[in-house]
């Protein structure tokens, strides 16, 4: 499973404008409205708050992972997001973020989601890929990078 199978540019976003939690989720949930327009907005927004209440999906190191899952989805649907400004996110080092991997999958499909958010995380861990995401200035560099380190490292 490659993240880039199931990204395109319209997935990614740079220049994120929302600085508090509510209204970055609004952010990162008009870019999936724009991919899959018969999304439910509503569920989708209740889901992520939820999510958060339970804690925070700001792992550390700049990066939050919103995710929740929704009924009437027919496929993961991942929308990555940077911001220019370090934002308050609630992280759990206590450190702002600026990249936004939000993860949008079928309620019903709790298996495929772990494997998804496993392999999202086990991408971020590696500070040179996060490192090059945080510098990048369009979601046509992001993509090039992710097709580029993961060609390298996932096979």
């Amino acid at each position: 499973m490659k993240l880039t199978d199931y990204l395109t540019l319209k997935n990614i976003k740079v220049g994120l404008s929302g600085s508090k939690k509510e209204e970055i989720i609004e952010e990162l949930l008009d870019i999936a409205e724009s991919v899959s327009p018969g999304m439910n907005r509503t569920e989708a927004f209740e889901g992520l708050k939820k999510r958060e209440k339970v804690g925070s999906t700001a792992v550390g190191k700049g990066v939050a992972i919103p995710h929740t899952g929704i009924k009437n989805c027919s496929r993961i649907l991942p929308v990555i997001a940077l911001s220019e400004e370090e934002l308050n996110y609630e992280s759990l080092d206590g450190k702002p973020v600026r990249l936004f991997f939000m993860i949008i999958y079928p309620e019903n499909e709790i298996k495929l989601q772990l494997k998804f958010l496993a392999r999202v995380s086990r991408l971020l861990r590696h500070d040179s890929l996060r490192e090059s995401l945080m510098k990048c200035s369009s979601p046509a560099e992001i993509m090039d990078i992710l097709i580029k380190y993961e060609a390298e490292h996932f096979t």
